[in-house]
């Protein structure tokens, strides 16, 4: 009887390292969220997504909210 050994592709476990961290710029001033700094100037430690970030985070340069950020491109 002869056996069948299959590897799967690495290329499907290696997606989510290659996945690009999408930035967010504010409209009003240009300051840029990267969530891997992070804003330790408002408690958000390097390494946390857009998606976490609380809604009630404001720019620290100019104060507006989170719903004043557009993805950067």
């Amino acid at each position: 009887m002869q056996q069948n050994y299959y590897s799967p592709p690495t290329e499907r476990c290696s997606v989510q390292k290659n996945a690009r961290i999408m930035k967010y710029v504010c409209e009003v001033c240009g300051w840029e969220y990267d969530p891997a700094v992070g804003a330790p100037e408002a408690g958000i430690p390097a390494g946390t997504p857009w998606e976490e970030v609380p809604e009630d985070f404001v720019c620290p340069l100019c104060g507006v909210g989170k719903d004043s950020f557009a993805p950067a491109e």
